[in-house]
């Protein structure tokens, strides 16, 4: 309310200052044009005094008045339209000044809590009055927003009364639970006193006891029999469906019907809906009607935002229909913007009025059948013939899990039954049973039959199936998981790997059952296990596998590509086959000669001053270059390359040119030297001057009195 009053009373000055300023603009022009007359009479003035005194320039002047004449005339009406201006702003102004004045009223209005208590007080019965009115109209809805928003607050203003003090009312609505909760109870004995005769005459009258023989044939609940008997239709369930997301918006279903899960019932109406108008239908806009689902009917009615589906047992009047389009039709004109806006929460939507009209159901007339004998009398014939019928029924069931069972172990390998008798309320079976067979007592619990219902009387025998003589073999060999056991005929074959021991064990054993014992498939564990290796791993032929005792060895050398090929197979391989894996004979020649190359070609060898001869101490740098050349050489020839080695002299820049270029070659040739005095082939060395030769310098600088090296390789041709 301040945010409006301030909003009025800002356009109110703004037109104030707006009007000012035009005044003050058509006030600016009028004294410009002032100015300029004035200007326009001093000229003239000072032209007339000229020709006076020169005698001439009469025309001039006269020229000069009539302008002036001009001039004066134009500035009267602009005063007369600045008059008529003023008078014009003088009105405005008055104009507002009631405007303001009646500003000040309002804002006083607005201000004052009482006023606006006593106006919300007059207007509010006319309010609540036209909303109640538009709710009970047929063709508008314009309260519905005034019902929704006082809701909410006056259900927070109830609750919180009531807690405050309940006995208000209590005291209020006396009058009117007490004979509404006498009729609730009164309304429930009905039901049920009538849920009992029903029951009652249908049980134990003779078509009772025929549905119920014929429920019993079908395997059908009684209850079911009696609603096909006696019901014409009954709507169980209805379910509101949104029409574009298919979810489900509210299901509704009598009390006594058991339902499962509603969401995916929805779930599965829309999807069928779908694939009938996919599959069956050329313009894609037919709609599925209805559905047979067993002994229920679907019908579905569709409106513009939601879907109706009524589960039917029965056959249903096609009145049905209209009562399902009058309720999808009331449900769209109450809620028709939610459901076309609708989420996933039905909270707002409280459909439930309007779908309740749909459970509709109807009997046939005359199914209650007379009573032909007293109720008494039909309740003991009853409850005997029930019990006749229940004890014969479990007798029945009883001898049959005895047969079964019975029927159970001659089927079962490894017992032979002879005989069987019942006695003193026990069954008792005689027969042979092979040790390694099943306990028969194991048989007896999959039937439901105890100890005290059932006893066996078994003989030891041998069965010489080939299942049980493969057991025997089992128990006695023991097996590695690693070896697999098939019997054909009296050949026992014996297939996989085991150690030399288990072969030989399995090779002296005698089987009463068992002509011979063949095990060309069975490998000693070494064996397979190399086989196994050298098939996962491929390796070269520079690279020996070894497997002793389960223990994989690798050696060899390899270059990189090769070694990491063969350490990623090795991943594949299966661990638990092999009791470890060694691979550390196995080098990366590669690596190897790439680490002996940084290593030369980091060396340095320091001169004395101005000479080619190596400084005192370097004997075991020496050395050290010596071997690593060596290891090169070695492993150029396994990788089948060619290495040579560059010794490139170097000086400090001191003396002439012609000095130092024969320094730096005398300084590289005794390296070379020195190298192939201890063995390095001269083919494999190379002197390379460097790539400057200093000359002409003063200044010593002994760390670049040396020699350093670099190595070329190639493969072989």
């Amino acid at each position: 309310m301040t945010l409006t009053k301030n909003k009025v009373f800002a356009n109110a000055f703004q037109l104030i200052d707006e009007f000012l300023n035009a005044q003050q603009t058509q006030l600016n022009v009028l004294e410009e044009r002032t100015k300029y007359l004035k200007y326009e009479l001093r000229s003239l003035d000072i032209t007339l005094k000229k020709g006076i005194k020169e005698q001439k320039g009469f025309e001039g002047l006269e020229k000069g008045f009539e302008a002036l004449e001009k001039g004066f005339e134009a500035l009267e009406k602009r005063i007369d339209s600045l008059e008529q201006i003023n008078q014009e702003g003088v009105n405005r102004l008055s104009l507002i000044e009631d405007t303001l004045v009646g500003l000040k009223t309002l804002e006083t209005q607005i201000n004052d809590r009482e006023y606006q208590t006593q106006k919300i007080a007059e207007m509010l019965p006319h309010v609540i009055y036209k909303a109640k009115t538009s709710l009970d109209s047929s063709d508008s809805f314009e309260g519905t927003e005034l019902v929704e928003s006082l809701q909410i607050p006056v259900e927070l203003c109830i609750k919180q009364s009531i807690n405050q003090d309940p006995h208000p009312f209590a005291d209020t609505l006396f009058p009117v639970m007490g004979p509404a909760i006498r009729k609730a109870i009164k309304e429930s004995f009905k039901k049920l006193m009538q849920g009992i005769n029903q029951a009652a005459e249908h049980s134990l009258s003779p078509q009772g006891l025929a549905w119920r023989l014929e429920a019993w044939r079908k395997g059908l609940p009684f209850s079911e029999m009696v609603l096909e008997k006696t019901l014409i239709f009954r709507v169980e369930q209805v379910f509101l469906i949104h029409r574009e997301s298919g979810i489900l918006i509210e299901h509704l279903h009598k009390e006594e019907v058991k339902v499962g899960d509603s969401d995916a019932i929805s779930a599965m109406l829309t999807a069928i809906q779908d694939f009938i108008r996919d599959s069956f239908s050329d313009s894609k806009t037919e709609e599925l009607d209805t559905v047979e689902i067993g002994n229920y009917t679907v019908w579905l009615e569709r409106g513009p935002y939601a879907v109706l589906a009524c589960v039917i047992r029965g056959v249903a009047p096609y009145e049905l229909r209209n009562i399902m389009r009058d309720s999808l039709e009331r449900l769209h004109a109450r809620y028709g913007n939610l459901l076309h806006a609708f989420s996933g929460d039905s909270a707002s939507l409280k459909a439930s009025p309007f779908l309740e009209k749909t459970l509709q159901s109807e009997s046939k007339a005359g199914a209650q059948k007379a009573r032909l004998m007293s109720p008494p009398l039909i309740v003991i014939l009853s409850i005997a013939l029930l019990g006749a019928l229940g004890w014969g029924y479990w007798h029945f069931q009883y001898q049959q899990r005895l047969s079964d069972y019975v029927e159970a172990l001659r089927n079962t390998p490894g017992f032979v039954v002879i005989s069987s008798q019942e006695q003193d309320g026990k069954l008792l079976t005689y027969g042979l049973r092979d040790p390694l067979a099943i306990e028969s007592r194991e048989i007896a619990q999959t039937f439901d039959l105890s100890d005290d219902e059932v006893e066996s009387f078994w003989t030891p025998y041998q069965d010489l199936s080939p299942a049980f003589v493969e057991k025997r073999v089992r128990l006695r060999l023991k097996p590695p998981s690693t070896v697999s056991v098939r019997l054909k005929g009296d050949v026992l074959y014996l297939s996989g790997h085991a150690s030399q021991d288990w072969r030989d064990k399995a090779s002296a054993s005698i089987f009463p059952d068992i002509d011979r014992v063949v095990m060309d498939d069975l490998l000693e564990t070494d064996r397979f296990l190399l086989a196994l290796a050298k098939r996962s791993l491929l390796p070269p032929d520079n690279v020996t596998l070894v497997v002793q005792e389960r223990v994989l060895q690798l050696k060899g050398e390899v270059d990189t590509t090769t070694f990491e090929a063969l350490q990623k197979r090795i991943q594949a391989l299966p661990r638990e086959a092999f009791a470890r894996i060694d691979s550390s004979g196995l080098r990366d020649v590669e690596r190897e000669r790439e680490a002996i190359i940084q290593n030369i070609e980091k060396t340095i060898f320091y001169f004395d001053n101005e000479s080619a001869r190596f400084l005192a101490g370097q004997e075991k740098a020496l050395n050290a270059l010596l071997e690593d050349v060596q290891q090169l050489l070695v492993l150029s020839e396994t990788l089948h390359q060619t290495v040579r080695l560059q010794i490139i002299g170097n000086n400090d820049g001191r003396g002439s040119k012609i000095f130092n270029q024969g320094l730096v070659q005398q300084r590289a040739k005794m390296a070379f030297d020195w190298l192939h005095s201890h063995g390095i082939e001269k083919d494999k060395l190379m002197i390379t001057p460097p790539p400057v030769i200093r000359f002409g310098g003063n200044k010593a600088n002994p760390s670049e009195r040396k020699v350093n090296f670099k190595v070329f390789w190639s493969p072989k041709l």
